[in-house]
């Protein structure tokens, strides 16, 4: 762990050297891929609103009142997945975003529901349905809340990567007063074993920040350099995702100071000096509309899975981005846009971080693409 000396510096770095710092960073890379930014053209199944944690910015969980999204969601029904896979192949997506809330079979309304369609908890309804996009050639990228080793591993060979997000370890947080505060499984330890769990089974995988929902400039780059340690332990993390809290109705949560773009920009940029070019940094493009530009001289890499079609589940009220349009911006700012598959490249022939079931399904997709550009 860094010295607070060595992480103030990076907290007061003025815009002007960071970006130098970041452009020196960019320019180790090879010269055909300095330029590139990545996204996965994707589509979200919301499998289960249900949570045990009520985090207080949260607008997703079943307790929030909604008026754009449906309130309760006990389990995904049978013809919906139906009707988005089809979409989703329509679309050409290749990546299944799996999410949920934290254990929704502890809730009797999802237990029931899950007996009546055979499953004996939520954990096998979502190895099926992973199966079931496989077959049809979309690959599973599964973020339903922190899970137990045995939950990682039987999950792990139906999953092209998984996902979840560090957001904060900053104790004051689960506090009274703090946004987790009535959310038992969000300190830092029970987030901070499902990384290590899932490096330990070499799963690719997805974590990240969640900014201005209570935390310090410095509680930021203490979390970057302790994910930087986990990923030189177990070189399981593929991305990093720095994603800024938008205020939202009907949330407990209403910061007096509201995170702004620069702040979330300059933490990005600071997590582009701590990992370099070994982790991609991601920010979602809905929440950083008309800072694209900014975000690319932050030094980011990716702007995560961007669907055609399905909403942002977590901030409903922020669209995404029309990916020609997006793909037309990046352009004009000297950057190529490039589709990505949810498994990283280089994870998928390191040793044993691609199951094989993951490897014949990507075999597939490539031969599809191949087939559409020869016809």
């Amino acid at each position: 762990m860094k010295t607070t000396k060595e992480i103030e510096q990076l907290e007061k770095i003025p815009i002007k050297a960071l970006k130098e710092k970041i452009k020196s960073i960019r320019e180790e890379l090879p010269k055909e891929e300095q330029n590139i930014v990545t996204f996965s053209k994707n589509f979200t199944l919301s499998l289960s609103n249900y949570c045990q944690n009520q985090c207080g910015y949260c607008f997703y969980n079943q307790h929030v009142s909604k008026e754009i999204l449906e309130q309760y969601i006990a389990l995904i029904e049978e013809n919906k997945i139906n009707d988005l896979i089809q979409a989703a192949i329509k679309f050409g997506c290749t990546e299944a975003l799996l999410m949920s809330g934290e254990s929704p079979d502890k809730f009797e309304v999802v237990q029931k529901e899950l007996e009546k369609r055979n499953y004996s908890n939520f954990n096998q309804f979502v190895k099926r349905l992973s199966e079931k996009l496989l077959e049809f050639n979309l690959l599973p990228h599964t973020n339903i809340g922190a899970l137990s080793f045995d939950e990682l591993k039987y999950l792990k060979d139906t999953n092209a990567s998984m996902g979840l997000m560090i957001e904060s370890t900053c104790e004051t947080l689960s506090k009274p007063g703090g946004v987790h505060e009535n959310s038992p499984n969000k300190t830092p330890e029970t987030r901070i074993k499902h990384i290590i769990d899932a490096g330990k089974l070499k799963i690719p995988f997805t974590t990240g920040l969640l900014l201005g929902i209570g935390e310090r400039f410095q509680d930021r780059i203490k979390d970057l350099y302790l994910i930087k340690e986990l990923h030189q332990k177990y070189g399981h993390i593929q991305e990093v995702i720095i994603q800024n809290f938008t205020e939202k109705s009907r949330i407990p949560y209403h910061p007096k100071k509201p995170i702004n773009i620069e702040e979330t920009l300059k933490t990005a940029g600071v997590a582009k000096l701590i990992f370099e070019n070994d982790i991609a940094i991601q920010v979602p493009p809905n929440l950083i509309q008309n800072y694209e530009k900014e975000a690319l001289e932050m030094g980011i890499d990716d702007f995560g899975g961007i669907s055609p079609f399905t909403i942002d589940y977590i901030n409903p009220h922020h669209a995404w981005p029309k990916i020609p349009l997006l793909e037309k911006l990046c352009m004009s700012f000297g950057y190529e846009l490039k589709e990505r598959l949810p498994i990283y490249k280089k994870f998928i022939d390191k040793n044993g971080f691609c199951s094989e079931i993951i490897k014949k399904t990507i075999k597939r997709i490539d031969l599809n693409v191949r087939s559409e550009k020869d016809s």
